[in-house]
């Protein structure tokens, strides 16, 4: 089992960071796994993970504020 757990992560590694980071981000989003959960399963650092839901976090914010001011 443990030579599985090996070939699983080797596959995954062959997926490009920015890529693994987005299907984290995006599993955070959907309710399916904590941060530390995706740390573990896609292999990206904790940090990275926390900045980009503070850029979508900025986006949301900046786009609900250009709503209001055009109403």
């Amino acid at each position: 089992m443990e030579k599985k757990n090996k070939k699983e992560n080797s596959d995954e590694k062959q997926i490009p960071v920015n890529e693994r980071l987005q299907m984290a981000v995006a599993s955070i989003l959907d309710g399916r796994l904590f941060i530390e959960e995706a740390v573990e399963k896609y292999e990206v650092l904790p940090s990275n993970i926390i900045q980009e839901l503070r850029r979508i976090q900025k986006l949301k914010n900046a786009s609900s504020a250009q709503k209001k001011k055009s109403k």
